[in-house]
């Protein structure tokens, strides 16, 4: 039975991935869909150029909550094994990058891995915070913060001698991030990438 209810929770949590708030408020304040402008994604990046702070700070707090529910509902509700536990947290991040009520066209996650890897290892997260601002403060780049920022997960993981399981949790996070910055990447490389101050307007 616990098998079952662990397998019905990672299903959920991947329905709860596909609440992408970025399109939810852009919708609902201006019946638009955030994809269609900047860089055609959905999330809290794009809402800053497009809509601005006050509409980009929700947007993160609210996609960062539904990783943080997934890892207290999984481990102090049911009580799921790190197994099961490992799985929501992925499942939900994945939801987030690749809805299916989106047609799989998401965000790119790092609020989301962030809330989730709070929850479930505070310590480790707190210190690949601490690394991202010192880049978003010397570089302006979002991209640049949450790529070195969640890349800092696994490292650390390993440097402090947390579980073999959460060390492989903390690379799937690494991986997502950086498959899902890989344009990002690359305009990083040519230093074309925008920085903090950049908008784009949406039509009125």
């Amino acid at each position: 039975m616990s098998i079952i209810i662990g397998l019905i929770f990672v299903v959920a949590a991947y329905l709860v991935g596909n609440l992408n708030f970025a399109y939810i408020l852009v919708k609902f304040l201006k019946n638009e869909d955030v994809r269609n402008y900047g860089s055609g994604n959905a999330g809290t990046t794009n809402v800053l150029r497009v809509m601005g702070k006050n509409v980009a700070i929700p947007v993160f707090l609210l996609d960062a909550l539904k990783g943080c529910l997934v890892v207290v509902i999984g481990r102090y509700a049911l009580n799921l094994s790190e197994v099961f536990l490992i799985l929501a947290g992925i499942a939900v991040i994945a939801g987030h990058n690749w809805p299916v009520f989106l047609q799989f066209r998401g965000g790119k996650g790092t609020a989301t891995s962030l809330g989730v890897f709070l929850t479930y290892d505070w310590e480790v997260a707190v210190i690949a915070i601490m690394i991202g601002l010192v880049v978003l403060a010397i570089w302006k780049m979002v991209s640049l913060t949450s790529i070195v920022g969640v890349t800092m997960l696994p490292i650390f993981a390993l440097l402090l001698g947390r579980t073999t399981g959460e060390v492989i949790f903390a690379f799937v996070l690494c991986l997502f991030s950086i498959f899902q910055h890989r344009k990002n990447i690359g305009r990083i490389i040519q230093g074309r990438e925008s920085k903090i101050g950049q908008k784009v307007k949406m039509k009125k």
